[in-house]
């Protein structure tokens, strides 16, 4: 794996608290420039394995995979109907007899022929002399004789061998995440087994000395550790092997010791809280006393401006900001493409969808906001309008959960007044796969 780009200065000495000194705000990086350095160098682990297809949805496509037979194998009906013959198939109206059957995985006994239709269901193989299929509905059946007002165009209703995939066509792409489509095309083109890239092993990681598990009662000032079931979940899948590093007190030698464990067997470690350049700090310190480097990133992005980015050996280090929504925007923004790199797929693009301000939205220019947003109905156009729930501020969980995704205002735009166009990054689609 190769390695993340150093910091541009030495890297001070343990409890230097030289990377605490906050970045003006005239150099805060925007999410843009800050994601391309949280890839700079990074590329995808070694190791491959070959796999069962029931077994490959959501693992990531080591190599292209190639056609070897032609998609449809043959000639097959796209309807029920009748196949008939390039005799019959003139301007005029024709009474024909049907001599025959053709059912999907059965091969007709008979051909089709002048003034002779053969009786056609959907995707069996076409029977000899056919020259199109009729749909049934176009017709009028009484006994054997077939009553056809106005016949078909040649090669109407007819998939014609390998028209979807020719033999040597390239139907899956090496960093493909499988889903049900590719699925579907590989189990058609009869492959039964692929090689995919193995799982990516993942830390998460808490720091604080105010953290408690979730299910126990914290004491007077304790807080629950709600990120590490948060980001578990938004790592999470078949692709992905996820490792609970607990939760760690803010000093430099105890996360240290977590961190050097760790990059003994997984290739990427996230971390929430110690990351805003306090005193109370410790992760940017921890990092580079376990022997890494580690670069501390100030962002014009509102809840998430602290993150911090590094690399233990060949272990990756990505350090986010400690309130709730901080951390999901950062993981969001940085840690699914700093994932998906490690993996091998393509970095997933950040999206989202033009809504409608249902209600004013607040926004003070400088930094990209993203807001927990709810919809409340449509335009006419099916846009969504939506609304910001709660007051804002990166700490609360409430509007968050109650949200249908986050609305992202630009860090030029200044309030979105009702009717303004916002783009929205729903959390859930009916039609996901």
């Amino acid at each position: 794996m190769s390695a993340a780009s150093p910091d541009a200065s030495p890297a001070p000495s343990a409890g230097a608290d030289d990377h605490r000194v906050l970045t003006p705000a005239t150099e805060l990086l925007s999410p843009e420039a800050a994601a391309a350095i949280v890839l700079d160098g990074v590329a995808p682990v070694d190791g491959v394995y070959d796999v069962p297809l029931a077994a490959a949805r959501g693992r990531v496509a080591a190599g292209d995979i190639t056609a070897t037979v032609p998609l449809p194998r043959f000639d097959n009906a796209a309807v029920d109907g009748y196949g008939l013959h390039a005799a019959d198939l003139g301007s005029g109206a024709a009474t024909l007899r049907v001599i025959g059957r053709a059912a999907a995985g059965h091969a007709a006994e008979v051909a089709a022929a002048p003034g002779a239709a053969v009786r056609v269901l959907t995707g069996a193989r076409v029977p000899e002399g056919v020259a199109a299929v009729i749909a049934q509905e176009r017709t009028v059946r009484t006994g054997d004789r077939l009553t056809v007002p106005q016949p078909p165009e040649p090669g109407a209703n007819i998939r014609r061998r390998g028209e979807d995939v020719a033999p040597g066509t390239v139907i899956l792409r090496a960093g493909t995440v499988l889903d049900a489509r590719h699925l579907a095309i590989l189990a058609a083109a009869g492959i039964g087994r692929l090689t995919v890239r193995r799982r990516l092993r993942v830390g998460v990681l808490s720091t604080g000395d105010e953290l408690v598990e979730p299910g126990v009662e914290p004491g007077p000032n304790g807080i629950v550790d709600s990120n590490r079931p948060m980001l578990t979940a938004l790592i999470a899948g078949p692709a992905f092997e996820v490792v609970d590093l607990g939760a760690v007190a803010d000093r430099v030698e105890a996360v240290a010791g977590v961190l050097t464990g760790a990059a003994r067997h997984l290739d990427l470690v996230v971390s929430s809280g110690g990351v805003a350049g306090s005193e109370a700090d410790a992760v940017a310190d921890a990092i580079r006393q376990a022997g890494g480097t580690c670069r501390s990133l100030k962002l014009a992005l509102r809840p998430g401006k602290p993150i911090a980015v590094g690399r233990l050996g060949e272990t990756a280090v990505l350090a986010l900001a400690g309130n709730p929504v901080a951390a999901m925007v950062g993981l969001l923004l940085f840690g699914r493409p700093l994932v998906a790199r490690l993996a091998g797929a393509a970095a997933p693009s950040r999206g989202g969808f033009p809504a409608e301000a249902a209600e004013p939205i607040r926004h003070r220019p400088g930094r990209t906001e993203f807001l927990p947003a709810a919809i409340v109905g449509r335009t006419g156009d099916g846009r969504p309008r939506i609304v910001s729930l709660g007051r804002g501020g990166s700490a609360r969980l409430l509007p968050l959960a109650a949200a249908d995704g986050l609305a992202e205002l630009a860090a030029d735009d200044g309030d979105a007044e009702v009717g303004a166009t916002v783009r929205f990054h729903p959390f859930a689609t009916a039609f996901a796969l």
